[in-house]
C-alpha cells in the first residue's frame, strides 16, 4: 500500500507529541487549602486595585469640578468642526467627536492590520533565508536583519517620508502599475469598488460566507493532520467553495479606476503618502524582528526530524513545509504575539508623519478643541489595552492548540 508524502510528514512530526492525561491528580486537604488561599489572595489584590481606582477617579472628578472644568463623555455627541485627510467612513465638519473617534480607530486598525500581514510574510521569508543552505542567501538575510533592526523606528518613518516618497515623480508623470494603479509623490491611487446598498449587502454576505467556509475547511484539515489521518474531502470542498464565493463577490462589484484629470487623479481610492510611508516603515522594521523569531523557531526543531524526513525520501521543500515549520510554530507563536503587540502600539507614531490615526485626531486635535484630557486619554488607553489584550489572547489560544505535549 503506497504511503503519500503528506502521511509520512504527518507521522514524523506527530511522533514528537504526547498525550494529555485524562484525569486530574487527587488533591489532599493541604493542596485544597493552598488553592483557596491563592484565590483569596487574588481577590484581595483585585479589591485593592478597584479601591485605588475608585479613589483616583473620585479625586479627579472633585478636582476638575473645583477648577470649573467640565467632565464626562457628553462631548462625544458634539460637532467636531474639522475634516480628516483620510478616512474609511464619511467625515465632514458636522461630524461628532464620537464619529471622529471611530474614524481614527478604523485608520489605526487598517494600518496595524496591513503592517502585521506584510511584516509576517516578509519576516517569514527573511527568517527562512537566514537558515538557508546557501551561504550568500544567509549573508544577505543577516545583513538585512542587522541593518533594519538597529535603526530606530522613527528614523525609518522619516526616511520613507522624506527620502523615498518625496523622490517619486509628480502626478502627471505617475508610475503606472498595470494600467489600473498609479504611484506618485501625492500617494498611491488604486481601483475602488462601487456598489449600491443592495449589492453591497449581497457582496458582504458572500465574502463572510466564503471566509467562514475557508476557515472551516482549514480547521477540518488541521484536525485530521493532528490525528495522523488524510485530509477529508469535506475540508477541501469547503475551502474551494469559500474561494469561489469570494471570487464571485469580487466579480459582482463594479470597479472605478483612477483617471488623470488636470493636476490629480479622479475616481478610485487614494492612499496618502503618509499612509504608505507609515505602513512601509512598520512593515520593514518589524519584519527584521519577525525574521529572527522565525530563525530561532526553525533552529529549535530537533535535527533528527530533518534527518528522518530525508531518510524517507521527502524533498527539501516538503520537509520545510510539512515537518519543520509546523513544529517551529510552537516556538514562534509566543514571541510573535509580543511583536504584534509592539507593532500595534508603535502605529501611534503616525502623528510624526501626519497620518490621521486615533492618536492624531482624537488624542491630539479633539483634545485641544474640547479640553477633555482625562476622558480622551482614558478612552485612548483603553482602546490600545483592548487591542493588545485581544492579540495576546488570540495568539495564546492558537499557541495552546499547537503546543507540544511531552509524555
Amino acid at each position: 500500500m503506497a504511503v503519500s508524502d503528506q502521511d509520512m510528514a504527518t507521522g514524523i512530526w506527530n511522533a514528537a507529541e504526547g498525550d494529555e492525561a485524562d484525569a486530574r491528580p487527587h488533591l489532599g486537604p493541604r493542596q485544597r487549602w493552598a488553592r483557596r488561599k491563592a484565590i483569596l489572595q487574588q481577590a484581595a489584590v483585585l479589591l485593592l486595585v478597584a479601591a485605588v481606582a475608585v479613589f483616583v477617579i473620585r479625586n479627579t472628578v472633585v478636582n476638575l469640578q473645583a477648577r470649573g472644568l467640565a467632565s464626562g463623555f457628553d462631548f462625544l455627541r458634539q460637532e467636531a468642526g474639522f475634516k480628516m485627510a483620510f478616512s474609511l467612513i464619511a467625515i465632514d465638519p458636522t461630524s461628532t467627536y464620537g464619529r471622529i473617534f471611530l474614524a481614527g480607530l478604523l485608520n489605526s486598525l487598517l494600518v496595524a492590520a496591513l503592517a502585521i500581514v506584510a511584516a509576517t510574510m516578509l519576516g517569514f521569508a527573511v527568517g527562512l533565508a537566514r537558515v538557508s543552505p546557501s551561504a550568500p542567501v544567509r549573508y544577505v538575510a543577516r545583513g538585512y536583519v542587522e541593518l533594519v533592526r538597529n535603526l530606530p523606528l522613527l528614523l525609518h518613518l522619516l526616511l520613507w517620508q522624506a527620502v523615498v516618497l518625496r523622490s517619486l515623480p509628480v502626478v502627471r508623470e505617475a508610475i503606472g502599475l498595470g494600467g489600473f494603479a498609479f504611484l506618485s509623490n501625492r500617494g498611491l491611487y488604486l481601483p475602488a469598488p462601487v456598489a449600491g446598498d443592495a449589492k453591497a449587502m449581497v457582496v458582504a454576505v458572500a465574502v463572510a460566507t466564503g471566509i467562514a467556509a475557508i476557515v472551516a475547511g482549514w480547521s477540518i484539515r488541521s484536525r485530521a493532520q493532528a490525528r495522523g489521518e488524510a485530509p477529508p474531502r469535506l475540508g477541501l470542498v469547503l475551502a474551494a467553495g469559500g474561494l469561489v464565493s469570494n471570487a464571485a463577490a469580487i466579480a459582482l462589484l463594479d470597479w472605478q479606476v483612477p483617471v488623470l484629470a488636470g493636476f490629480d487623479f479622479r475616481g478610485g481610492l487614494k492612499l496618502m503618502p503618509e499612509f504608505v510611508s507609515l505602513v512601509a516603515a512598520l512593515t520593514i522594521y518589524n519584519s527584521a524582528f519577525v525574521a529572527e523569531i522565525v530563525r530561532a523557531g526553525v533552529q529549535s526543531v530537533a535535527r533528527g526530524q530533518r534527518e528522518a524526513a530525508l531518510a524517507l525520501g521527502l524533498p527539501p521543500k516538503l520537509i520545510l513545509r510539512l515537518v519543520i515549520v509546523p513544529q517551529a510554530m510552537r516556538v514562534i507563536i509566543p514571541p510573535l504575539a509580543n511583536q504584534y503587540t509592539h507593532l500595534i502600539k508603535a502605529s501611534a507614531l503616525a502623528t510624526v508623519v501626519g497620518f490621521p490615526d486615533l492618536v492624531n485626531v482624537f488624542l491630539g486635535t479633539s483634545l485641544n478643541q474640547t479640553g477633555r484630557a482625562v476622558e480622551i486619554a482614558v478612552i485612548t488607553a483603553c482602546v490600545y489595552l483592548a487591542l493588545s489584550t485581544s492579540v495576546a489572547l488570540a495568539t495564546s489560544a492558537y499557541g495552546r492548540r499547537v503546543k507540544l505535549v511531552e509524555r
